[in-house]
């Protein structure tokens, strides 16, 4: 009977200890996605708000529809903005001198996939991502450091991500640049965007109209509108 309670009492410790891992495993899980640290990129779910509270990330989607980009950048770079646009892989090998202009004037170049549209097991995700790598590295010499996964199940994405060395991210705030007009999208914006949040939009024509409201906005609130990093970086 002794060695019953023994075997018993050691199997109870054997599982307080277990729940005390996995208890400090999601722990670790909640903070580090917002701890400002490289540890970013290997915390394994994405992330969706910054740790910089001056700042606030545009993220611009890139797959289709992009015709306004070359205005968008026109706007960017009168009002000395650098955003983060992530982008298929599709899109870069078919539009590098865009692509090449993006990095040239100092925007952030993260990758959405090569075809985002796209989902599948690991194997294809990781297949996806590394040619989507190679086709951005191609066009720019660059290699993108974020992976915004749009749609795609997160926690596969999260797993080929963290293989691969990217950070993935969504978004605090899908501003739906493609449902209504440039004032839609401004009011998507105003008295909801915050500090360390990062917007979520797509080069469309609202937007390209939006745009100069939209920084006005956040530069009138003390927010510093800019690239992903350096919202989810302190």
């Amino acid at each position: 009977m002794k060695r019953k309670k023994t075997s018993r009492g050691s199997r109870d410790i054997a599982v307080n200890i277990l729940l005390a891992v996995i208890i400090a495993g999601l722990y670790l899980a909640l903070i580090l996605p917002y701890s400002g640290s490289s540890t970013v990129a290997t915390a394994g779910y994405p992330i969706y708000k910054g740790s910089n509270r001056e700042a606030v990330a545009i993220e611009c989607a890139v797959c289709w529809d992009a015709q306004a980009i070359p205005e968008i950048l026109d706007v960017l770079r009168e009002h000395n903005v650098r955003i983060t646009f992530a982008v298929s892989g599709e899109w870069a090998k078919q539009n590098g001198g865009l692509l090449r202009r993006m990095a040239d004037e100092g925007h952030e170049i993260a990758t959405m996939g090569y075809a985002p549209s796209e989902d599948g097991r690991g194997a294809f995700i990781r297949n996806d991502l590394e040619k989507a790598l190679d086709a951005i590295r191609s066009e720019t010499g660059l290699t993108p450091e974020i992976y915004y996964c749009g749609s795609r199940n997160a926690s596969v994405s999260a797993s080929c991500a963290r293989k691969l060395g990217l950070t993935m991210v969504k978004c605090t705030i899908d501003l739906a640049c493609t449902i209504g007009t440039a004032d839609d999208i401004i009011q998507r914006v105003n008295g909801h965007a915050n500090g360390g949040d990062i917007l979520l939009v797509e080069p469309t024509a609202a937007f390209l109209q939006a745009l100069p409201d939209i920084l006005a906005l956040l530069t009138d609130r003390g927010l510093t509108p800019g690239t992903i990093s350096s919202t989810i970086y302190d």
